[in-house]
């Protein structure tokens, strides 16, 4: 278990920019690789897990900030945007349309100058590679170099007649990098007339120049080795002739046994209630996948490593990343096949760029704490909402629409996203993200943004929407309580798996030994549930890449072709299977 320990503690990027000058244009990038996971090689159990498995049925601001929630499930496919040729996929989507909701938002002030950052079976009819709306294009005065709030107007999404003039508006603006004053919101008139809309199609990502990938040849060298000891995988890369799965299976049978021998793994006399929604809305919105939002949130944790099919985005040939390692705060921007943005925020630790920046662990740990033990929100969530600005203004430039940018993350990664999701209305996916000290009304639900969470895994259950570690934390309220996820909740994995956790908790505080039994089995369950390896399982999806891919246990259903679905459709399968929960 130390081993793991010390395999898991790793962390770190080079160097970082954030320059907004328009990128050079470069070929499209590839189809992106995603799908049902394939056995891990020398794993029996694992194998079997798999071809058993089946899909599910029928399937900045303090507390008291507010957000308006707004329904991102109406954006449509642009003429010009290429759909995804073809998906296999397991659900069966075709709910009832809902109407947009127009109401605005406003967020905090912030400055959007960019310098330079400082030192990573159900069948569908609809594209896999589906475009979400998570909320309007922005404005013109978003898209300015700087400004005193954030307003969202009428725009494309909801007002289809007004494309023309904001998108226009919004990129001479970007251009001239001027700040244009405040325009009143037109009213809009019903017309029988029909309307010309006019659709801009973003700039392919541009190549990296021969600097950028002199900096990051030495990451590539290092991930292949990693990858030769079976530290590291991805789908192109070279095959480990070591295999450390059989040594972590036994661990955590060792691990499962002792919970037995205490009683921690016997069904509750007691269950919990737990708040379920029904998603009804649409499913037909362009988003990128989930195995693109997967794979995306664990090449943060890979030195070197490139999420299968994406590209990063580029300006002026240089990747744009954002690092602090005084905060914690490291994430990297990439493009899909599809021409949509997605940034991914870094977990705990940053996993094998640790190798070049260990100090950032520090910095990732204390704000976890903070925001666990605390009712603060640390710096490292407003450098990540600071960070989506700057992409937002160089997205604008090279043609993208504030709707075609995303954000995801894992871990500590995962709740970055969560914030920024909440603080900006863009729609997304956060994987193992634990809940936020800021609440809203409503908690984001039908935000567009979405947290996968895996039974059993204790830091889903650092939150008071989810029943697991009271009273180590505040009190459970089903759909709420004060520290709530933002998004509605998609649970994964064996139900039973929560089991462990349910009975240790009560320990806590009892004693030092209870104490302690309560951490031990926290950390036990933390290791064997948490990584992204454990979430590319039960969602069927091949990580490319993936860092300590055997560490954990494989356990539960395999959603064969969740990998290919949307954001909404992905709402819509949990929701039909019974696992869609209320934040």
């Amino acid at each position: 278990m130390a081993i793991c320990l010390g395999l898991v503690a790793a962390t770190s990027h080079g160097v970082a920019w954030a320059d907004t000058s328009p990128g050079s244009a470069g070929a499209p990038s590839s189809a992106s690789s995603s799908g049902p996971k394939k056995p891990t090689e020398g794993n029996p159990s694992r194998q079997d897990a798999s071809s058993t498995a089946s899909a599910p049925p029928h399937s900045g601001p303090e507390p008291g900030s507010t957000t308006t929630s707004r329904n991102p499930w109406t954006k449509h496919p642009k003429p010009s945007r290429p759909a995804n040729p073809s998906t296999s996929q397991h659900v069966s989507t075709s709910p009832a349309t809902e109407t947009s909701d127009t109401t605005g938002e406003s967020t905090a002030p912030s400055d959007i100058d960019s310098p330079a950052e400082t030192s990573s079976a159900i069948t569908s009819s609809t594209p896999s590679g589906s475009k979400s709306n998570g909320t309007a294009p922005a404005t013109s005065s978003q898209r300015a170099t700087s400004r005193p709030t954030r307003v969202f107007k009428p725009t494309s999404r909801s007002h289809p007649e007004l494309a023309g003039s904001i998108r226009s508006a919004a990129r001479s603006e970007a251009v001239t990098g001027g700040v244009q004053a405040p325009r009143a919101t037109p009213e809009i008139a019903v017309q029988s007339t029909a309307t010309t809309v006019s659709s801009t199609t973003p700039n392919p990502p541009g190549p990296l120049s021969p600097i950028a990938k002199i900096l990051a040849l030495p990451g590539r060298i290092i991930n292949t080795v990693l990858q030769a000891l079976d530290l590291t995988t991805s789908v192109n890369g070279p095959k480990s002739p070591i295999n450390f799965s059989p040594i972590d299976e036994l661990l955590f049978a060792v691990f499962r046994r002792v919970e037995h021998v205490l009683g921690l793994d016997r069904t509750p006399a007691v269950q919990p209630v737990w708040s379920t929604e029904t998603y009804t809305g649409p499913t037909t919105a362009l988003t990128p996948t989930v195995a693109q939002f997967l794979n995306a949130s664990a090449a943060e944790y890979v030195l070197g490593g490139t999420p299968g099919g994406l590209q990063p985005f580029t300006v002026d040939g240089l990747p744009m990343r954002m690092i602090h390692t005084f905060t914690g705060a490291s994430a990297q921007v990439w493009v899909t096949p599809q021409q949509q943005i997605i940034i991914a925020y870094q977990g705990t630790t940053g996993g094998t760029h640790l190798l070049f920046n260990p100090l950032i662990a520090i910095s990732q740990l204390i704000a976890d704490t903070r925001v666990i033990l605390t009712h603060g929100t640390p710096r490292a969530f407003i450098d990540s909402l600071d960070f989506e600005k700057k992409v937002e203004a160089a997205a604008a430039l090279q043609g993208y629409d504030f709707s075609d940018i995303f954000v995801t993350g894992h871990s500590l990664g995962g709740w970055e996203a969560e914030y920024v999701s909440q603080q900006t209305g863009l729609g997304g996916i956060g994987f193992e993200s634990p809940g936020l000290n800021t609440v809203v009304p409503d908690n984001g639900v039908h935000s567009g943004f979405i947290n996968v969470e895996t039974y059993g895994d204790p830091a889903a259950y650092l939150a008071t929407d989810l029943p697991g570690l009271q009273p180590f934390m505040p009190a459970y309220v089903p759909g709420g309580g004060s520290k709530p996820h933002y998004g509605s909740i998609v649970m994964i994995g064996d139900p039973n798996a929560i089991n462990p956790l349910l009975n240790a908790s009560p320990w806590w505080g009892t004693s030092i030994i209870g104490t302690a039994i309560f951490f031990v089995d926290f950390l036990g369950n933390f290791f064997e549930h948490h990584l992204p390896g454990m979430q590319a399982y039960n969602l069927g999806v091949t990580p490319d890449p993936g860092v300590v891919p055997w560490l954990g246990s494989t356990m539960g259903p395999v959603n064969v072709g969740y990998g290919d679905l949307t954001i909404s459709q992905l709402a819509y399968a949990a929701s039909q299977a019974g696992v869609l929960i209320t934040p």
